[in-house]
């Protein structure tokens, strides 16, 4: 029993001691993964990967960050269930809410403004959402500027909203160019910093052109 509590306690120190000395490696493998992964298994196994060196760094914020968007971005691939959604963006929620506790980056506020976007898959979460969006937003453009996420995301909750209520292509259409040009100029801090959103942000803009 003494014996497989101690090999225990090595091969932890020895998984920690991995991840401390080749942090930058792991994670650069890890997110490039999971930008490739096209399959909702593909990316849960990579959320547990980065929750482990999260656990191991527990100084670092990128970490738990991608565990988070690996959950979030499985509800992207193919036609997944309401209940399938809430259920990723529970975990994404759970892993995000370890890193707010650690920092308050522009970058978090934004995916969790993300993570309260997918949460409308009907109607009746709209007003709920779409407000909650709009306070992390409020806060991630606080913090950070220049992060293009920002209004991509403000572009996106915009034209999601009826027009009634001042949504629609034509008034999120500025939010998506103002993104867009954001989008060209910007330059992670860190490589290993998040740097997602122009692709979709693009077809968005194609989107509010073709509907003029």
């Amino acid at each position: 029993m003494k014996r497989t509590i101690a090999l225990t306690i090595l091969l932890v120190s020895l998984s920690s001691g991995i991840f401390a000395s080749n942090y930058e490696e792991v994670m650069t493998a890890n997110i490039e993964k999971m930008y490739q992964s096209i399959s909702a298994s593909e990316l849960t196994n990579l959320a547990n990967q980065f929750s482990r060196i999260a656990n191991a760094e527990k100084k670092e914020w990128l970490p738990g960050y991608y565990a988070a968007f690996c959950y979030l971005r499985a509800t992207y691939i193919g036609e997944m269930k309401a209940e399938e959604i809430h259920k990723h963006l529970d975990m994404a929620r759970a892993e995000l809410d370890k890193v707010l506790k650690k920092a308050n980056d522009s970058e978090i506020n934004a995916l969790q403004a993300h993570i309260y976007q997918l949460r409308i898959t009907d109607m009746d979460k709209g007003m709920k959402y779409s407000a909650l969006a709009n306070e992390s937003l409020a806060v991630a453009e606080k913090l950070n500027l220049h992060n293009p996420r920002v209004y991509y995301l403000k572009g996106a909750n915009i034209y999601h909203t009826p027009k009634m209520f001042g949504g629609g292509a034509e008034n999120a259409k500025p939010l998506f160019e103002k993104a867009a040009k954001m989008f060209e100029e910007f330059k992670p801090s860190d490589k290993l910093m998040p740097n997602w959103g122009a692709g979709h942000n693009k077809e968005m803009l194609v989107l509010c052109n073709s509907e003029e």
